[in-house]
């Protein structure tokens, strides 16, 4: 083997925003990459998101391991900055450096001229990569592009796994040091499907996998979670799958297993479980929801994405408002918390009246946990196409794509505007967890559904005291230089009573 010890990294990466956005979520993709290499090579996962380690850290974890070879993923766009400075650490010892992850595989040139980078996965990296250890070269590997004698190669893309029981389970036991929180709960993660079949204009997905969905069998789902259930200081699972819910029909029988598995002890029954799924697919099926909160699913992400027929069919989200309603209303009549992102900018022609509109309708939603993003053309999606022949599209510094950043104008408003509009909608929702009222229901929502002892938990109490008070100030201190008092009209719902708030916005714009 040219290659007999591998590292791979999780990147240290920093993200502003609701607490969420921020977590070390576990790094299923690198433990899946693990398991198809460990009989080959010796294999470690340095996660230093989870660890927190700086770049000093991270060097001297690297001179102590002396990796052959070092593998990189890219989490989220604005990540690459980092994962490029941990590659040429790397580098610096004299491993190879491979990267994988959506952004590489959406942006191949650019990421692949970095100096600091040898090699580029692009799509599902399993195979792919153990490949490359096997062979020890790059040439004639599916699905990689790579640079040589100066020049960028690229190879056939390899086509996806056209059946996903062939996954090996992925290598837990290389993450069991670290401790992974996500809205200050314990958890591990699990994927049961890959791809979606939707178009939105502002997705990745689609791009990625060409519209394709694939699952796993309900048998492996169950058999990994029973593995996940014998670690008891995980209380939650997150389902990360970007569509579970295309077959509701398998979602039903997936449910039906876990309340099966509950019930003969071969899961923890208190093992908990949340997911992103779609509004319009839970409206369809309420049935399946009810079924999906019996199985112990309390909470849910959703995309709201925009508040009107007109914009929903103009970035091809499928659905209708409607729907929207009808399916956060089914959540709620199970006991599901709903958290739900709006994103503001989706039409370049919106006025002022439509922005405070789309705010004002989001917070008459009955969210539990509003959220909102800018408009955030990454990149081969249809909005960066869009954006880019409109000369709309102000950068493509990478770093700077973390959904709350104004990397776009549109006719009406200057990137400046734009984040000014994204922090009053925030104001507007009470920061986190919505107004007074809505915060109160959200308290006894969750109680109803983990119980008193999960939500007066001292230490769960001080981080989202914390979590919140962080994100107020951060809310507060973009809005400075406005006062407070005009502030204060985005909470009143009322279009005629945000006139001064407006008169403001409009003195920015000119």
């Amino acid at each position: 083997m040219k290659w007999k010890k591998i590292l791979l990294l999780v990147s240290n990466f920093s993200t502003t925003g609701y607490d969420f956005y921020d977590s070390a979520f576990p790094p299923l993709a690198l433990e899946y990459i693990a398991a198809y290499v460990e009989d080959l090579v010796d294999v470690m996962i340095l996660d230093s998101k989870a660890a927190n380690l700086n770049l000093l850290q991270v060097k001297k974890k690297i001179e102590k391991f002396k990796p052959d070879l070092v593998g990189l993923s890219v989490p989220v766009t604005s990540a690459i900055d980092i994962v490029l400075n941990h590659a040429k650490i790397a580098k610096l010892y004299g491993a190879t450096t491979v990267i994988g992850g959506w952004h590489p595989t959406l942006a191949v040139e650019q990421t692949l001229s970095s100096p600091w980078i040898d090699i580029l996965v692009k799509g599902e990296g399993e195979f792919t990569f153990r490949e490359l250890i096997e062979k020890g070269s790059p040439e004639n590997v599916d699905g990689l592009s790579y640079k040589k004698d100066g020049n960028i190669i690229h190879n056939p893309d390899r086509p996806f796994m056209s059946n996903l029981n062939e996954l090996k389970m992925p290598s837990r036991h290389l993450v069991k040091k670290y401790n992974y929180k996500i809205f200050n709960m314990n958890c591990d993660a699990i994927e049961t499907s890959r791809g979606c079949p939707q178009a939105c204009k502002f997705c990745s997905t689609n791009v990625v996998y060409g519209r394709t969905w694939r699952a796993r069998p309900i048998e492996s789902v169950i058999k990994e979670l029973e593995i996940v259930s014998k670690n008891k200081k995980i209380t939650d699972v997150f389902f990360v799958d970007d569509n579970i819910l295309v077959n509701m029909r398998r979602v039903g029988r997936l449910c039906i297993e876990i309340i099966k598995g509950k019930r003969t002890g071969r899961i923890r029954n208190n093992l908990r479980f949340f997911f992103q799924g779609r509004l319009d697919s839970m409206a369809r099926r309420p049935r399946i929801i009810k079924l999906m909160a019996e199985a112990g699913f309390w909470l849910v992400l959703v995309g709201i994405e925009a508040t009107d027929d007109k914009r929903l069919k103009a970035i091809n989200k499928g659905c209708k408002m409607d729907q929207i309603e009808a399916g956060i209303k089914i959540l709620h009549k199970n006991g599901i918390i709903v958290m739900g992102n709006v994103i503001l900018g989706v039409n370049i022609n919106d006025t002022l009246d439509d922005i405070f509109t789309c705010i004002n309708i989001t917070g008459g939603l009955t969210l539990d946990l509003p959220s909102f993003t800018l408009l955030t053309p990454f990149p081969s999606t249809g909005f960066y196409e869009e954006m880019k022949k409109n000369g709309l599209l102000l950068t493509e510094e990478y770093s700077q794509f973390n959904w709350l950043n104004a990397v776009i104008k549109t006719n009406n408003f200057t990137p400046e505007v734009l984040r000014m509009l994204l922090f009053l909608a925030f104001y507007a929702v009470g920061f986190y967890a919505g107004n007074l009222r809505n915060k109160i229901t959200l308290f006894r929502r969750t109680v109803g559904s983990r119980g008193y002892l999960y939500v007066l938990h001292p230490a769960r109490i001080y981080r989202s005291v914390a979590a919140y008070l962080k994100w107020k100030k951060i809310v507060l201190k973009n809005l400075d230089g406005i006062k407070m008092r005009k502030i204060r009209q985005m909470r009143s719902g009322n279009l005629k009573q945000m006139e001064g708030i407006k008169s403001e916005l409009i003195k920015l714009m000119k």
